[in-house]
C-alpha cells in the first residue's frame, strides 16, 4: 500500500516529536499493536519518507570551532560535484543547493578547517563567489505540512492512490509510481542513462 492514512500521518508526528519513542507507546497512541506499528515505520521507510533516525546536538558544546553558514555561488555544471564534496567533509551538517546553483551549508568548523576548505578540498575554479557568515541562533523544527498529504508519483507528480506501483532499478533504487505507463517510463529512463553511461 503506497497510500497514506492518517495513521501514518500519526505516527510521523509522533516520530517527529520523540524519535525516540517505543513502539508500544505510539502503538497505545494510535490504538494498533506495536508490530504492527513496526510494519508501519518499515514502510515509511521503504517509502523514502523516514530516511533516518538521527540526534541533534550542539557541536560547538564538544569543541572550540564556531557554527558557521558558508554560501557559495558555483558554476551550475558543477553544483552537483561541490555539494557531494560538502557533505563528504566532517563538521558540515547540513547542504542545500538551490536551483540558482547556489550551495548553502552549515558546519561546524575552526578558522583554519574554513581556510583549508576553500584551498585545499574544493573545486576552487567551480567557485565564482562565498561568503562565509557566524550563525548567531539556529532552530529545527521539522514538521508535517498540513494539508493534502500523500506520497507524490516520481514521474508525473500526481498522488499516488491506492497500491500505486513500485519499481527497482538494477542499481537498487527504488521508484514509486502512481501507474503502469508511469513504471514503464522509469525503466525506460534508467535503460537510456545505463546507455549513455556505457558508450
Amino acid at each position: 500500500m503506497s497510500e497514506l492514512d492518517s495513521t501514518d500521518i500519526e505516527i510521523l508526528q509522533l516520530l517527529l516529536e520523540d524519535a525516540r519513542r517505543p513502539y508500544r507507546e505510539i502503538a497505545d497512541v494510535v490504538n494498533l499493536s506495536p508490530p504492527s506499528v513496526s510494519n508501519r515505520v518499515e514502510r515509511l521507510q521503504d517509502l523514502g519518507i523516514v530516511r533516518r533516525f538521527t540526534v541533534e546536538m550542539d557541536q560547538t558544546q564538544l569543541s572550540r570551532a564556531d557554527e558557521l553558514l558558508l554560501v557559495l555561488d558555483v558554476q551550475a555544471s558543477k553544483a552537483a560535484d561541490i555539494r557531494s564534496q560538502l557533505v563528504a567533509i566532517a563538521g558540515v551538517e547540513h547542504v542545500f543547493q538551490t536551483v540558482e546553483s547556489r550551495i548553502i551549508a552549515k558546519v561546524i568548523l575552526d578558522t583554519s578547517e574554513v581556510h583549508e576548505l576553500f584551498t585545499d578540498t574544493l573545486d576552487e575554479a567551480a567557485i565564482e563567489d562565498y561568503e562565509v557568515e557566524s550563525v548567531l541562533h539556529s532552530s529545527w523544527q521539522p514538521a508535517l505540512r498540513s494539508g493534502d498529504i500523500g506520497i507524490q508519483c516520481s514521474i508525473c507528480g500526481n498522488q499516488i492512490s491506492g497500491d500505486g506501483e513500485t519499481v527497482e532499478v538494477d542499481s537498487g533504487d527504488m521508484y514509486h509510481v502512481c501507474c503502469s505507463s508511469c513504471a514503464e517510463e522509469i525503466v525506460e529512463q534508467y535503460e537510456s542513462l545505463q546507455e549513455a553511461a556505457n558508450e
